[in-house]
């Protein structure tokens, strides 16, 4: 298996116990080194509900979203507990504009994931 970001090949040790594991990450550790996951939780009041956003890693670098696929499962399992009456989204990066969309359908309560922080605050703007 190659690494989505860097394209070298993943080596993986093989022992009895895991000879017919599937594989599941697609990043090697280098790579992983290099872009951690640094999740942050923000709580963004909207018409008639709230977002609660988390995004995965905090980086100006635009890499591939396969690499760190299989980091999102807690995150799944995270909404299916609280998911009454809520909306789960996944965006891989996210717009200021998207928001303004999301506040004005009145979706009520939502939980959004990104794998990218890359809001930029404009002037007139203040950080929640």
């Amino acid at each position: 298996m190659l690494c989505e970001i860097c394209k070298k090949e993943i080596v993986k040790r093989h022992t009895i116990h895991s000879l017919f594991k599937v594989e599941k990450h697609h990043i090697c550790e280098y790579c992983f080194n290099k872009y951690p996951l640094m999740m942050k939780t923000s709580v963004i009041p909207i018409e008639k509900g709230q977002i609660l956003w988390t995004s995965m890693i905090k980086t100006k670098d635009t890499i591939s979203p396969i690499a760190h696929m299989s980091f999102m499962k807690p995150f799944y399992i995270s909404f299916m507990r609280r998911s009454d009456k809520c909306i789960f989204l996944h965006f891989d990066q996210l717009k200021h504009k998207i928001l303004t969309i999301l506040d004005s359908l009145e979706l009520g309560d939502i939980y959004l994931l990104t794998l990218h922080e890359n809001i930029e605050i404009e002037e007139n703007e203040y950080d929640i």
